[in-house]
């Protein structure tokens, strides 16, 4: 009960955490389960015949959390089939025919169904920086379901009635560990989650969601540094929506929000994940894309600007906006440009688009060559 109340506290914490606070409930029955298993036959009837289904209810839940964090559909139908089951089970061999081994090796069967499908669920779970956690959790229920099957057949298989007890117990008590260490194991992809979301946080734009400043910046410059080697050219295109200003002051700061949302989404959708969109100022979007030179750069900025244009932009307060684009083109020609350069670059083309009437494309002029300094002699004059 203490772990369900400290998981409830930590997973209002955590972003995205809906699998989580199954996590949460599951730990109630898991241990009212644990505890009605302690009392033996010593509960009453109504109690004996609870008491399976209650406990395999916490690894249902188990499994339904893990499922919703990994965003896999919830396996209510297999949860509730084995409850249920044991449900029916319990009744059976309580009332019609008492044999309270059966009971348990019910249980054991319901924690074996439910223990494999939350191994193979997962395989869902990709992410590199995780694969320990997956491997350790994997291992984990793995035990489980093997020891649930090694407890109902010491219970089912006549040998002396002490040491099968005494066996029962011992397995029991690793049990209950390994669902411990289970727990740690969804502690560590909790820790992940909110991890994953402060980066996020660093990198992303909060209102629209593709890089910011600082985001854009870290990726240029792996993306520059890696087409400085290959000695392939990279062009920047900064983005301006025409009239913003207009827009804010007609539909107040929520619709310019609005607009600033869905073009960002229009541009992540449009552009492959390996050409770099970034959110630089107010209503200013950057694109980075390795190798594309000038004509290509030009062809695809004035692609954009078609679909932009031509875009209904639908506000919540029922208005549709048509939008236009102001864009800039410059192209890392030289392996030695910067991003700073090619920024410079890119915003004064920009510029020039605002001051020629906007809705249009300029292409920055490309940078001079450099020219390489001699160090004069000693005793060296220039001509």
């Amino acid at each position: 009960m203490l772990l369900a109340g400290l998981t409830g506290l930590a997973v209002r914490r955590v972003p995205d955490s809906q699998g989580a606070r199954y996590w949460a409930l599951a730990f109630v029955p898991l241990s009212i389960g644990s505890f009605l298993v302690g009392q033996g036959d010593a509960l009453p009837a109504l109690w004996q015949v609870l008491r399976e289904p209650i406990l395999l209810s916490g690894y249902g839940l188990l499994l339904i959390g893990l499922r919703q964090y990994l965003r896999r559909s919830r396996p209510w139908v297999l949860a509730g089939t084995v409850v249920l089951t044991a449900l029916v089970a319990a009744a059976f061999f309580s009332a019609v025919v008492p044999y309270p081994p059966a009971r348990v090796a019910v249980r054991s069967a319901g924690i074996f169904v439910l223990m494999c499908a939350a191994l193979l669920a997962l395989r869902h779970l990709r992410d590199e920086m995780l694969r320990d956690v997956r491997y350790y959790l994997q291992a984990c229920f793995c035990a489980i379901a093997v020891l649930a099957v090694v407890r109902a057949g010491v219970l089912l298989l006549p040998q002396d009635g002490a040491r099968a007890q005494y066996l029962h117990a011992a397995l029991t008590l690793v049990m209950t560990m390994l669902v411990l260490a289970v727990v740690a194991g969804l502690a560590l992809l909790m820790t992940a989650r909110m991890n994953d979301a402060l980066a996020r946080l660093t990198v992303r734009d909060p209102l629209t969601g593709v890089f910011n400043r600082r985001g854009i910046e870290a990726a240029a410059a792996t993306t520059l540094s890696f087409a400085r080697r290959l000695g392939c050219p990279v062009a920047l295109l900064a983005c301006d929506v025409d009239h913003f200003k207009a827009i804010n002051d007609r539909h107040g700061h929520a619709g310019g929000d609005e607009v600033l949302k869905a073009f960002g989404r229009l541009l992540a959708e449009h552009f492959a994940a390996a050409e770099l969109v970034g959110r630089v100022g107010g209503e200013e979007f950057v694109v980075l894309l390795p190798g594309a030179d000038e004509a290509q750069a030009r062809a695809t900025a004035e692609t954009l600007r078609l679909q932009v244009e031509r875009h209904p932009f639908a506000l919540s307060s029922g208005h549709s906006l048509h939008l236009t684009l102001s864009i800039g083109v410059a192209v890392q020609a030289r392996s030695e440009t910067s991003w700073d350069d090619l920024l410079r670059r890119a915003d004064q083309a920009l510029y020039q688009t605002k001051e020629g009437g906007r809705n249009r494309i300029v292409v920055a002029q490309a940078a001079p060559p450099s020219v390489p300094v001699r160090r004069l002699r000693t005793g060296e004059r220039h001509a």
